[in-house]
């Protein structure tokens, strides 16, 4: 089977999750003997061939204003314009055309869109070649991709929202099958009218693999400091400023917040300088495997409706409890008592009050950790998970 996945970014340009994960998937389906292909964006122009872990990658130059990778946000007249043209971008149209004429796939796997827009559904669809749409965010619903206003997580569609997203409900009706990476985000799509004649619709929960074994890690040991940790994207949807401010209220002298990733540089310099306290560290990029040895307690305080959260995940897997957002999919991984606390995030309180619960309680949390660890097996068997995305690719052509 040739399965060429489109994406809007591949290693080394990792955005988030999503590149995390298709980057699983397409290794996984050539250990499976499939051949394999992806095309993505690039921060120049023409078309780029690179070779990531023996795997062809096609990286396209964009054709919007300006490439939407990295720390620098651009001015508020360049994000409209290039949001406009991002409703359906036709100058993706012949790179598109190009690679499928090159690899002729029996199924093509689309994941994150933006940069490319919902022209690929029409390209594929007009080539014949059937389309598995993986859903990671929100952003055929919202042009931000996360359904936040920069307050808070939005309910409904805004006006704006609903005009940019118009031919996109009725476009994906080209679509042979779409996966939501959360039972979560495939319900919230599908009940604003999206893949209404689509014959499959499922949702399958990402899966997480690390180079190293788990187990045979030293874990932090209980000291006379509590460490909470963070570690994501350092953006207001995220709940980091949230968790800062909750952390400065309630933290005791011997409580440590250690804060991984990084932001807009602008946002990011903002909370260095507003939160200058020493028990808060910045580490910047920093390792799974250095990050989750080194803390007691995860905070995953999303503000918006995140669809999984693979962070989530990863925490569990090195048998660190979480304390998490009730927003989006995170539910679908935690269990209050067993492996974490689930919270309101605009309940500022609920947080502080199951941090102290937490470290007043951390003796028997650590000694939970082998039982946190097995309530990630779900999340740990990349084999399972790569059969499933195989049988979803096999209907589709087969439909």
């Amino acid at each position: 089977m040739k399965i060429l996945y489109i994406n809007s970014f591949y290693d080394p340009y990792i955005g988030g999750g999503a590149e995390i994960g298709l980057q699983e998937n397409v290794e996984g389906m050539k250990r499976l003997g499939h051949d394999v292909s992806v095309l993505s964006l690039g921060p120049y122009k023409g078309l780029h061939i690179d070779n990531v872990n023996g795997i062809k990658v096609y990286r396209s130059g964009y054709r919007n204003i300006y490439f939407h990778f990295g720390k620098i946000q651009s001015s508020q007249w360049k994000r409209v314009i290039w949001h406009t043209l991002d409703i359906y971008n036709p100058f993706n149209i012949d790179s598109i055309q190009k690679v499928i004429a090159l690899e002729k796939p029996d199924v093509i796997s689309c994941h994150n869109l933006a940069g490319w827009s919902i022209s690929v559904w029409d390209v594929c669809y007009n080539c014949g070649i059937p389309i598995v749409q993986v859903l990671h965010d929100q952003y055929l619903l919202c042009p931000k991709s996360n359904m936040f206003n920069n307050v808070q997580s939005c309910k409904t569609r805004c006006f704006l929202c609903r005009i940019m997203r118009q031919p996109h409900s009725s476009k994906s009706n080209k679509v042979t099958a779409v996966v939501g990476v959360s039972k979560f985000v495939l319900d919230q799509i599908i009940s604003f009218d999206y893949f209404k004649n689509v014959p499959i619709r499922t949702f399958i929960h990402n899966s997480r693999t690390f180079p190293f074994h788990i187990n045979e890690l030293q874990h932090r040991l209980i000291d006379e400091y509590i460490v909470f940790g963070f570690i994501g994207t350092l953006a207001k949807n995220k709940g980091i400023e949230m968790l800062l401010e909750t952390f400065i209220k309630v933290a005791k002298p011997n409580w440590k917040l250690r804060i991984a990733g990084s932001g807009k540089t602008i946002y990011e310099n903002t909370l260095k300088e507003r939160f200058n306290d020493p028990r808060i560290v910045f580490l910047g990029y920093c390792s799974q495997k250095d990050f989750f040895t080194s803390i007691d307690i995860s905070v995953v305080p999303s503000l918006n409706q995140e669809t999984l959260g693979i962070v989530v995940i990863e925490s569990l897997m090195f048998g660190v409890p979480v304390i998490g957002s009730n927003h989006g999919g995170i539910p679908e991984m935690l269990c209050d008592g067993e492996n974490g606390f689930i919270f309101e995030p605009y309940k500022p309180h609920e947080l502080g009050q199951i941090m102290l619960k937490m470290a007043e309680t951390l003796h028997e949390w650590s000694n939970k950790r082998l039982l946190i660890q097995k309530s990630a097996l779900p999340f740990m068997d990349i084999n399972a998970w790569n059969k499933n995305y195989e049988h979803i690719y096999i209907q589709s052509i087969n439909k």
